[in-house]
């Protein structure tokens, strides 16, 4: 029965239901909100390029992400967010290119989108609602208006970001590749497989997919491609191709939301198979039919000249194959297929009448999972669980369908869920070679002669392409020469360790062997989580997730010393070789910190650092082993400084605590910041920051922002490199675990050089290494990654100095046309704060220069400090439209007492004094007065405290005898310095006396003053001569006091009565006693 879809109008809201497509949940931006495209801190003067040079692994997971060309012997792979075109020599060396776009590239042909389509000014509303019309009367699929949506520019969404790839496709006639993503908003992007085209521009973008592309397949003319989208989705969509240019037309669709497995194209139909589902569509015969199709670029227009068509298609009858599940699909012919189906079952799918039938023509032992043809020869290679292979002829399953359908006389190797048997998932024919990809992620490049006979398990030991087959964790550097002649290493979960040049060039695979635990079920299984090398890379430490701190031997390889190091999983292990011995430390999230000694002789613990209360996430050894720094998840990071003693002819080490770095947030990652003395930070709150390790001090931090948005990411695996004098700056490198991508910056300026994506799980660790260009004093750069998807990536890092033309093409913000040197703006203001000595200093310079006795010339918010000894706040000051009565109030306040020495006032002294007030109240205007809560006396007629003046001073020596007064009664010893402190009282005593004596009023002055300011004057001489009685007091009081206690005569309290005349002189003393 042809399913075909209704003559009525078909509202494409159908398409998704309920899906977000006609809801845009990031609208459009604004020219004013729309983030700019650099970087929000300071401009760097250099580019920096992060190319993918060689990648080692696959994340091929399902038949869909594999595809082959015979003809070119190539064949296709999913690696993250990128597809590889790998070619296949003779010898079976394979050659790799990659192609990924980024989700800002414009393709060489934009391709409007029929559901998404943008609504533009030059194509009105009308026009899209007449073609709708026009398609809803003809029985086709017609676009409602709701669909049309901006699709105009805008920045890209957490959720648009570079996705994983997930399905490829090459075309038969090799010119093209087809790679599917995942995700939200997925495209297909086709790429042109010219040696000399790009590979992160693609010919054409089509977007019409919302939940995922799950398949791929060009027909057999390589003039239409089918995408398929995930169960989500729904929809399969047919797109016709001109092969001169690469553009994309939408030709036919249809709904399909059965879970399919495998799509392959016979002829010019197309077949389905998955989940208890076979089925062919066919396309609409029309004019301008694919057999009879022009070349010619005008009849792909991006404009929508045309609308799709139903595609028609129609269910193959399973018999008794309804419970199976198709898993794989290969073309023979035009009107032939094989479908194979995980129960064992060999079928042959014939539509050379145009009424196709489904025949199973044998039953396999195992299940079926993949297969390929040699079209030549008629040789059929089949692949299932366990890897295992058959090899049948074309002629011979042709003969098997005059036979009986057979039935299944042997049991079925079915799948066991909780088994792990390694299975073929796809195969390809590639004239002397058949490559397959096995549920491990295990690629085989084997002979044509020796693969498809049963058990291929020494044929397949022989051809695996080396890369790991589960999670990497990690990679280090290695020092040449080595024994294994690798650059770095990386190591995985389960323990294998594969040593490699910078080429991608597998020089040696090693394993850890590590033990599991066989508690039960539920137990953890065991995890290889560290590994580090000696400095002679003779040796390797590793830990693993039990705790056991293992050293084995590089050559042989094999396992020297292990101890239960840690209750809980190791987390970092650093290592310092020293003449003589090495120094080995390792933590754990049981808080602890691990110091070992590794002899010739042995291997011993020597101390156990427990001073974190949380997991400790990584060590570092800094000059030369001098200083042991340990970071945690409780917010420290903890310096510890080298100690030696040698005992008995030997030399024992430990590690003291000298400081603690006390961070707001846990720390991730650190580094040495080229400076010995310098440590780089990461903390989780998304910035990176330095301290100086000698003083513990926090020296700058900067946020790790995007130059494409303003989103912040967390920055893990951090590595300084050092500045190339007119080739690259000092550059920080790193992997952010927020958007999985690789980071390097600007480490003088904070400025993001450069970002790239490729690894389609989280990114686990990231190294720099330098090399010499052949023939070049230039040091080239390498970067490599790992993942958690299994995949190591080498990158090529090239960083080069803008040239000055293209700072100032277009229009370049100003900050972007200046010099590359550091802004004058940007850098911190300067500061020179005086000293209270200072302050004093200019104080009486300008006491004794200023002849005006109306006020000191003091700082205005330096009078803020004296609120620290007020309790209320005063009532405001009169202004300058007061009236003149509150005058003798305003002289009240607390101000400094007028010099008794100054000299004559003017004529007009009343409005002197008003113009003073009003100045007064103006500064007083800017700040809240306060009450002083000591003394009513005191707050009428002191002078205002002010730092470094004469009466803070006082008061502050004051204090400080009362202080050691209260002391010199509590405590029984004799001060050493009493004699000392006699002498300086004494002294005190004398010189107070003699400023009341300069202090005294002259007759000149009483004469020549007005009446009221000799009024004012004598107040102001009672206020002195009352503070001086009152000193005077406190300095003989204490005199006395250090006498008494002196002379051990503590029984009786002394009273003093001192007479003082009016220049200071004492002219009585009477000293009598009380009891306590």
């Amino acid at each position: 029965m042809v399913d075909v879809m209704a003559s009525t109008p078909w509202n494409p809201k159908s398409k998704i239901p309920g899906s977000g497509a006609t809801l845009k949940i990031t609208p459009a931006n604004s020219p004013v909100l729309r983030p700019g495209t650099r970087s929000p801190n300071k401009p760097s003067p250099y580019q920096s390029v992060l190319s993918l040079q060689t990648v080692i692994g696959t994340t091929t997971a399902t038949p869909n992400g594999f595809s082959s060309h015979e003809p070119s012997r190539s064949f296709a792979l999913c690696v993250g967010s990128a597809a590889i075109l790998a070619d296949i020599d003779i010898d079976g060396t394979v050659n790799q290119r990659f192609f990924r776009a980024r989700p800002t590239a414009t393709p060489v042909n934009p391709v409007v989108s029929f559901y998404n389509q943008p609504a533009s000014p030059t194509t009105p509303d009308n026009r899209v609602r007449s073609v709708a019309s026009r398609v809803g009367n003809s029985g086709g699929i017609s676009p409602a208006t709701d669909w049309a949506d901006s699709s105009g520019a805008r920045t890209w969404t957490s959720r648009e970001r570079i996705k994983a790839v997930t399905s490829v496709a090459i075309s038969p006639n090799g010119r093209f590749l087809a790679v599917g993503e995942t995700g939200y908003n997925p495209r297909v992007l086709i790429f042109s497989t010219a040696p000399d085209a790009p590979r992160d521009i693609p010919l054409t973008a089509l977007t019409e997919h919302t939940f995922g592309v799950r398949s791929l397949s060009f027909s057999s003319n390589s003039q239409y491609l089918a995408t398929l989208g995930d169960m989500n989705d729904g929809f399969l969509f047919v797109w016709q191709i001109n092969l001169r240019t690469g553009a994309a037309k939408l030709h036919s669709t249809n709904k399909c939301t059965s879970f399919i497995r495998d799509m392959c194209w016979m002829g010019q139909t197309l077949i389905t198979a998955g989940v208890r589902h076979v089925k062919v569509w066919r396309l609409d015969s029309r004019p301008g039919s694919p057999s009879k199709l022009r070349l010619n670029s005008d009849s792909f227009s991006s404009s929508f000249s045309g609308n799709p068509k139903a595609l028609s298609g129609r269910n193959c009858l399973l018999g008794s194959l309804g419970e199976h599940t198709f898993t794989c699909i290969a073309s023979v012919s035009d009107c032939e297929a094989i479908i194979c189906t995980d129960g064992g079952a060999v079928c042959l799918l014939d539509d050379s009448e145009g009424n196709q039938k489904l025949t199973v023509v044998k039953y396999v032992p195992f299940g079926l999972t993949s297969v390929t043809v040699a079209p030549e020869s008629g040789t059929v290679w089949l692949g299932g669980r366990g890897r295992k292979s058959l090899k049948l002829r074309m002629e011979d399953i042709r003969e098997w369908t005059k036979f009986r359908s057979p039935s299944p006389t042997s049991p079925v190797d079915l799948i066991n869920p909780k088994g792990k048997v390694p299975t073929f998932i796809s195969m390809a024919y590639l004239a002397t070679h058949i490559v397959t990809v096995d549920s491990t992620k295990a690629i085989h490049v084997c002979p044509v002669e020796s693969f498809g006979h049963g058990d291929d398990e020494e044929t397949l030991r022989n051809s695996l392409v080396p890369a790991h087959r589960d999670q990497v964790l990690g990679v280090g550097p290695l020092k040449m020469p080595n024994v294994y002649e690798a650059d770095f290493y990386t190591w995985s979960c389960e323990g294998s360790v594969n040593f490699w040049d910078m080429e991608g060039r597998c020089r040696a695979s090693k394993k850890v062997e590590l033990e599991q635990m066989a508690w039960g079920e539920d137990e953890v299984a065991n995890e290889l989580k560290v590994l580090r090398v000696a400095e002679d890379a003779n040796n390797f430490i590793s830990g693993d997730r039990y705790g056991v701190l293992r050293v084995l031997s590089a050559e042989p390889w094999k396992c020297v010393n292990e101890v239960r190091a840690h209750g809980t999983e190791i987390t970092d292990i650093v290592v310092n070789s020293t003449p003589g011995f090495c120094l080995i430390a390792s933590s754990g999230r049981d808080r602890m910190v691990q110091l070992f000694k590794k002899t010739e002789e042995g291997f011993e613990l020597i101390q156990t650092m427990d001073d974190h209360v949380g997991a400790v996430g990584q060590l570092l050894f800094m000059n030369d082993g001098e200083r042991l720094l340990s970071c945690s998840a409780d917010r420290t990071v903890i310096i510890r400084e080298k100690a030696t003693r040698d005992i008995e002819s030997s030399t024992v080490v430990a590690y003291l605590m000298s400081k603690v770095i006390t961070l707001k947030v846990s720390p991730l990652s650190m580094t040495i910041g080229g400076d010995p003395d310098t440590l780089v930070l990461s903390t989780i709150d998304r910035h990176v920051q330095r301290f100086d390790v000698a003083s513990g001090r926090h020296a700058h931090s900067f946020k790790a922002t995007d130059f494409e948005s303003n989103d912040a990411v967390v920055m893990s695996s951090l590595t300084v490199a050092s500045e190339i004098p007119g080739q690259s700056p000092r550059i920080l490198v790193g992997v952010s675990t927020t958007d999985k991508s690789i980071r390097v910056y600007d480490f003088e300026r904070d400025a993001l050089l450069t970002k790239e994506f490729g690894h389609s799980e989280g990114v686990s660790d990231v190294i720099l290494l330098e090399r010499r260009k052949d023939n070049t004093h230039e040091v080239g750069r390498i970067l490599v990654s790992t993942g958690l998807d299994g995949v190591v990536m080498i990158w090529d890092l090239s960083i080069q100095q803008q040239q000055a033309q293209e700072l100032s093409q277009g229009n370049i913000r100003d900050e972007e046309e200046t010099p590359s040197k550091e802004l004058v703006a940007a850098k911190p203001p300067l500061r020179r704060i005086l000293s209270r000595s200072e302050l004093a200093g200019f104080r009486q310079d300008g006491l004794m220069a200023t002849p005006t006795p109306i006020r000191e010339q003091s700082p205005p918010r330096l009078r803020k400090k004296t609120s620290r000894y007020t309790l209320t706040p005063s009532l405001p000051r009169n202004t300058r439209n007061d009236s003149p009565p509150p005058l003798p109030n305003i002289r009240r306040s607390p101000v400094p007492v007028l010099d008794p020495r100054r000299s004559p006032s003017p004529p007009s002294p009343k409005t002197k004094l008003v113009n003073a007030v009003n100045r007064r109240s103006s500064i007083n205007n800017l700040r809240n007065s306060s009450i002083d809560f000591r003394s009513s006396t005191r707050s009428r007629n002191a002078t205002p405290s002010e730092f470094g003046s004469l009466n803070m001073s006082t008061e502050q020596v004051c204090r400080t005898l009362r202080a050691y007064r209260k002391k010199l009664h509590s405590s029984i010893e004799y001060p050493r310095g009493a004699k000392e402190l006699e002498r300086e009282l004494n002294l005190t005593v004398h010189a107070l006396s003699e400023r009341a004596a300069r202090h005294s009023p002259s007759p000149d002055t009483e004469v020549d003053s007005s009446e009221k300011e000799n009024k004012d004057n004598h107040t102001g001489n009672e206020r002195q001569k009352t503070n001086i009685r009152f000193f005077i007091f406190l300095y003989q009081y204490a005199i006395t006091s250090a006498k008494r206690e002196i002379d051990q005569s503590r029984e009786t309290d002394a009273i003093y009565t001192i007479t003082i005349d009016q220049v200071g002189h004492e002219t009585s003393f009477e000293k009598s006693f009380t009891g306590r």
